[in-house]
């Protein structure tokens, strides 16, 4: 349950939590007024039984044999307990019953009430016959100078019938009260959190390549509008802290490439005069030095926004032919053959450099990891509104976790392979910020020793 209220959005939860304290409210708001009500009725129910008891009492009276009778005569001569609204009866002090007054014959009451057990003042409810509820007054009184004791009855029939009105409209007023409050709950919940939703929005658009931008801030005194401020002092960090590493980038890689170029000098010299294995090793580190220097300098002017993105209407055939002439003589290095297909040529809108770039270091990727007498083929092709430039090689493929990682800094696939192999894991990470620089993107489509393809998808 758990788990399953933490996976809800927050609006869905303040909503269930805002029905729920209506619920609680609501609940609480009925038994108050229930009670309430029951008190009432019921005060007034025991003042009538009072009134009830000071009329029996006078009416009281004993004949000439010292029994108990009704002195109030009717229209006919008989006893006039029909002017009586209250039912009654009269117990001797000893549990003997001296007169009855109830709405049905002496004969044809099957459960009569037993005596009074204390001759005090009391109230109190009984259940009669056929679930018939009556509420009673005990009370001691004197019939001339006789101590009895009286019970008077009344009908609970119209309080309980009003108690039963409360509970079946608080039943039915209650699922439109919640759901009228949900319904509430939901547009509070969602006005609430428009802000904060608008804000994620805005903050899923900044980037590396943006982080000069902030987030707008409608009410900087509110809850959200501190939010938003402490967002925009964590993206000002963040910025300042690029800022530092490209520049140190820039600056570092800068600067080691003229030890770097005086190192290969110096080798290629000592190995002209001394064929030694050291000093070919020597030189063919540096020369991986160079490369991976040259990455990071391509990587620093790009995230500088020092390289100017020009599109143009180009034909994409003619610049996967310049990719093929420039990998010609390393792919014959490993007798492999780069293949350009010749079934369209599509025209795009992109810069010539930077496509130049991507499809160079993609294909450059595939010559590297592809086995030797391999072919590596090269196409381009309009789907749908889009233009697609394939690269598919026959190397050892990608597997599907490493599929999305591969366009990273620095990430290699295999950490085993020896550099040599593997490169250093920047080519793929600039041919990705080439292709979108250019609004376009690259999809992969490989299986573990079935080759690779990449597309790189280009807007027409």
């Amino acid at each position: 349950m758990s788990n399953w209220w933490q996976r809800r959005s927050l609006k869905l939860r303040l909503t269930l939590w805002h029905a729920a304290a209506t619920v609680v409210v609501l609940a609480g708001f009925a038994f108050v007024v229930y009670e309430v009500v029951e008190h009432r009725l019921a005060a007034e129910l025991d003042r009538q039984l009072r009134i009830d008891f000071d009329l029996v009492e006078a009416q009281l009276d004993t004949d000439a044999t010292g029994k108990i009778r009704w002195q109030v005569q009717g229209a006919h001569g008989d006893e006039g307990f029909a002017r009586l609204s209250a039912w009654f009866e009269v117990w001797a002090e000893d549990g003997q019953i001296l007169l009855r007054h109830w709405p049905v014959r002496e004969t044809e009451i099957k459960r009569p009430l037993a005596a009074p057990l204390q001759s005090t003042l009391r109230f109190y409810t009984v259940e009669l016959e056929g679930g018939f509820h009556v509420r009673l007054m005990e009370r001691p009184a004197r019939v001339r100078d006789r101590g009895v004791i009286v019970r008077v009855f009344r009908d609970e029939s119209d309080m309980r019938h009003t108690l039963q009105e409360i509970v079946e409209v608080s039943l039915l007023a209650a699922p439109v009260a919640v759901f009228l409050a949900s319904l509430g709950g939901y547009f509070v919940a969602r006005r609430s959190l428009r802000p904060i939703a608008a804000m994620a929005e805005h903050a899923k658009r900044i980037s590396s390549e943006s982080l000069s931008e902030r987030l707008p801030i409608s009410n900087p005194h509110d809850e959200v509008g501190q939010l938003a401020g402490v967002f925009n002092q964590t993206f000002q960090r963040l910025e300042r802290s690029f800022a530092e590493l490209k520049r140190f980038t820039a600056d570092a890689s800068h600067e080691l490439r003229t030890p770097l170029t005086a190192l290969r000098a110096v080798g290629e010299v000592a190995l002209r005069e001394a064929d030694h294995p050291a000093i070919s090793s020597m030189l063919e580190e540096a020369e991986r030095l160079q490369d991976l220097i040259e990455a990071l300098l391509t990587l620093a002017r790009m995230e500088s926004g020092k390289v100017a993105v020009r599109l143009e209407r180009l034909h994409v055939v003619e610049v996967l032919q310049d990719v093929r002439d420039s990998l010609h003589v390393l792919a014959t290095e490993k007798q492999q053959t780069v293949e350009i297909s010749d079934h369209d040529s599509p025209t795009a809108t992109a810069d010539r450099l930077l496509l130049r770039q991507a499809l160079l270091n993609i294909v450059h990727n595939a010559v590297r990891y592809a086995p030797p007498r391999t072919r590596i083929m090269l196409g381009a092709a309009r789907r749908g509104g889009e233009i697609v430039v394939a690269v598919a090689d026959e190397g050892p493929g990608v597997a599907p976790e490493h599929q999305g990682k591969i366009f990273e800094r620095f990430y290699r696939v295999d950490k085993a392979r020896a550099r040599a192999e593997g490169g250093h894991g920047l080519g793929l990470a600039i041919a990705r910020w080439a292709v979108e620089r250019q609004n376009g993107r690259i999809e992969i489509e490989s299986e573990p020793g079935k080759g690779s393809v990449f597309r790189v998808v280009l807007p027409p």
